[in-house]
């Protein structure tokens, strides 16, 4: 005697996943309502005459109490570490388009074997099952399926836990599926007639609808890249930290402009005791970061290298990238830093203008630095006179109790090492579209064309 049951799986959910919860729910209530009605209740989806409403409550109807707690327990195992990873539209997507796949492939078979099957109605939400199961089938590659078991002979018995892979699993349940397929096809196609019973073509297109379209969609791909960025892989052993490397590496390889990518792998480079090759994962990942605009990931990124004291050496053209992501992630001490040297390249485009006012607008806010803010606002007087944030300069110093009147030259100018300056020393056709809609200040304006403002 031999007997198993699945019951769970070693992949967490790290989302509630609340519409996998509304159709296990959804199913019980129907199920409910046949066992109330009796007769009444209409008897499913009859493919010879197709009813598109009586379709999708024949998915959720069940011919018995078995038959309903063996698809929930399917859709609880699957669908709810797909709807984690991959969202509940794309989960719905694939539920009911599995669904049409089943009733369509079962259609077809029946009529090819004995055209009396498309007379006998349909029910069950298995067909929709197991296209999240087909889906779970390439997706979820690594996730291993916890099946317990109890096995008997004469007066020995054994019972326990095994994990088998989700693949496997899933291609071993497909393939019984399709031995059971063609041997109810033999059946009824030499008894003439339908026969009912287990509609198991409608489980084959099912499982053959989650399985290609996840293949076609990429969703395999999607979903070792979310768990490499998220953090979701875990190893749990130092084969397991190599193995997540080399997964890295290859998916860098493939798309060498993902900045996350390139974050997870620095990581990863680090679990493996490499920090020198870590480091330039993580000084690239900055790059890319700045370059698209992702103050985020930049930020994480700077972090990552800085925290062994040391700067990453980037192009001047991405330092005022680096200052705004900073300043945009609340990291206003280390924005002012730079903020500050590039107020020291002494040129006179936007992004000087920029740097002198967000350096300005900072110190006030930090006591360290607070003593600072005038000479950045007097600079702003003296190098932008006529630029649009005059008003401002004015305002701030006027709070400060600093007449830029009687100011003298060395008044504005900010204190720093020669050597910060000597570093901005860069292109004077330095590109500052970057500009263009930045609003550092949350005023509505907007910097324009020759770097005057609109309002």
């Amino acid at each position: 005697m031999f007997f198993f049951l699945p019951i769970g799986t070693t992949r967490p959910c790290w989302r509630a996943p609340w519409v996998t919860y509304l159709l296990i729910l959804l199913n019980i209530v129907v199920f409910g309502i046949q066992i109330a009605l009796g007769e009444r209740m209409p008897e499913g989806f009859v493919p010879a005459h197709p009813n598109p409403l009586m379709w999708v409550l024949a998915t959720f109807m069940h011919g018995g109490l078995l038959h309903l707690a063996g698809n929930m327990l399917f859709l609880w195992l699957f669908a709810t570490i797909a709807e984690d990873v991959l969202g509940p539209g794309v989960l719905l997507g694939f539920y009911f388009a599995a669904n049409f796949g089943a009733s369509l492939l079962h259609g077809l078979m029946g009529a090819v074997a004995a055209p009396g099957e498309l007379e006998v109605p349909v029910i069950g939400a298995s067909g929709a099952i197991a296209g999240i199961m087909g889906l779970a089938s390439v997706c979820f590659m690594k996730t291993k399926v916890r099946v317990w078991y109890l096995v008997g002979l004469l007066y020995i018995w054994r019972t326990g836990v095994a994990e088998i892979a989700a693949p496997v699993f899933l291609g071993l349940w497909a393939g019984w599926e399709v031995m059971q397929g063609l041997l109810l096809t033999a059946m009824q196609a030499q008894a003439g007639a339908g026969i009912g019973g287990v509609a198991h073509w409608a489980h084959v297109g099912g499982f053959a609808v989650g399985l290609a379209g996840a293949l076609l969609l990429g969703l395999n791909r999607h979903v070792a890249r979310t768990d490499a960025v998220e953090g979701r892989s875990i190893a749990s052993s130092e084969f397991g930290v190599y193995e997540q490397r080399g997964d890295l590496e290859q998916m860098v390889q493939k798309t060498p402009d993902d900045a996350e990518l390139w974050h997870a792998l620095a990581q990863a480079r680090e679990q493996s005791g490499s920090p020198e090759v870590a480091r330039q994962a993580y000084a690239k990942s900055l790059e890319l970061s700045l370059r698209q605009g992702n103050a985020g990931s930049a930020v994480a990124a700077w972090r990552s290298l800085t925290e062994e004291g040391q700067s990453p050496d980037l192009p001047v053209e991405l330092l005022f990238p680096l200052a705004r992501a900073l300043d945009e992630c609340g990291q206003k001490e280390e924005a002012f830093h730079i903020y500050h040297d590039l107020a020291l390249d002494g040129g006179a485009g936007p992004r000087t203008e920029t740097s002198l006012v967000r350096a300005g607008e900072i110190a006030l806010t930090l006591p360290a630095f607070k003593a600072e803010a005038a000479t950045f606002f007097l600079r702003l007087m003296r190098d932008f006179a006529y630029g649009a944030w005059r008003d401002l300069a004015l305002t701030r110093l006027s709070e400060l109790g600093v007449d830029p009147n009687q100011a003298s030259d060395e008044a504005a100018q900010p204190s720093g090492p020669a050597e910060a300056a000597a570093t901005q020393q860069g292109s004077a056709d330095d590109p500052l579209d970057e500009l263009d809609g930045y609003d550092p200040y949350g005023m509505g304006a907007a910097t324009v064309g020759d770097g005057k403002q609109e309002r």
